[in-house]
């Protein structure tokens, strides 16, 4: 800690520990404290299913879960993926792709790849992420007719920023 040393006559009086550097060290370890308890609360995954929407079909044997919407327009089909450890994005495009689908919007990174357009006169948007530490890729695909576009962007969006927080997510 540091002390301030006045020098008086011959001998050397040390004063009490700056009141301003007592201050500064409490703040720091209400700071440290806030910080270190941060993680716990940033890992909280966010509820990917919209508020309403009811489970359809539910396949423990594939892994796939399917939820419908209130008025039964739109789908979201969840499932998991078996990932090549020695080569994890080997899979990926086999699994983002189909012949089917008229391609608008498709990103990829080493951990998941989305693609968006139409299928069937209908907009998909499907997002894939590498989960369980790497073993298995967690697969999130929506159907919905173009006239909701605009009311489902925000559910698109929400869904593909919450599925980063499913990396270490092995399902049950």
């Amino acid at each position: 800690m540091r002390s301030r040393f006045n020098l008086i006559g011959n001998g050397c009086r040390i004063e009490s520990i700056d009141v301003a550097l007592t201050g500064m060290l409490k703040i720091l370890g209400i700071l440290l404290c806030c910080v270190l308890s941060l993680p716990a609360h940033a890992q909280e995954r966010p509820r990917l299913i919209p508020p309403g929407w009811t489970q359809a079909v539910a396949d423990a044997e594939t892994r796939t879960r399917k939820f419908v919407s209130p008025d039964g327009q739109a789908s979201l089909t969840a499932r998991q993926v078996i990932a090549d450890r020695t080569a994890p994005g080997r899979g990926l495009d086999r699994l983002a792709h189909r012949d089917d689908e008229q391609v608008t919007y498709h990103r990829r990174a080493p951990s998941w790849v989305a693609v968006s357009g139409y299928r069937d006169g209908k907009i998909f948007y499907r997002k894939i992420n590498l989960a369980c530490r790497g073993t298995r890729w967690n697969f999130v695909e929506l159907e919905y007719p173009r006239e909701m576009k605009r009311a489902m962007d925000a559910t698109v969006t929400h869904i593909a920023r919450g599925m980063t927080r499913y990396y270490d997510d092995c399902g049950k």
